[in-house]
């Protein structure tokens, strides 16, 4: 049973941060106007923040996609640690640099934290995982 929620929380977490990743080096609309918000509160490009988030979030999930094969305990730390400090920028910047927060992401990020303090746990605690 803990195999397969540590595995369905690998996938939902690599789902996840490419499904974000993708429209905002894509440039899609919406992606753009999220970031012109971020851009009049912290004063960053937003095209420069937009794409350096977009290529952040597919490294991360393709990290995430390596410990998930690789079973590495190092990777998986790191992986786990990164989005753990994603999603944590992403609660601050929905809180202070956007006129609203956008309830449904305020939910994905706070979900995502969880699922990385979760699985930093596992993988401590887990022997069977390589320590490469």
């Amino acid at each position: 049973m803990k195999i397969s929620i540590d595995r369905s929380i690998n996938v939902i977490s690599i789902v996840a941060m490419t499904y974000f990743a993708i429209p905002k080096l894509l440039g899609m609309p919406q992606s753009i106007a999220g970031f012109e918000q971020f851009e009049k509160a912290i004063h960053v490009d937003a095209d420069f923040f937009r794409m350096v988030t977009g290529i952040s979030e597919l490294g991360l999930a393709a990290l995430l996609l390596v410990f998930a094969i690789g079973k590495h305990r190092i990777i998986g730390k790191m992986a786990f640690s990164m989005l753990l400090m994603v999603m944590l920028t992403a609660l601050g910047m929905e809180f202070f640099a956007r006129p609203k927060p956008v309830p449904m992401l305020v939910a994905i990020a706070l979900v995502l934290s969880f699922f990385s303090v979760y699985r930093l746990q596992s993988i401590k605690s887990n022997p069977k995982i390589a320590q490469v």
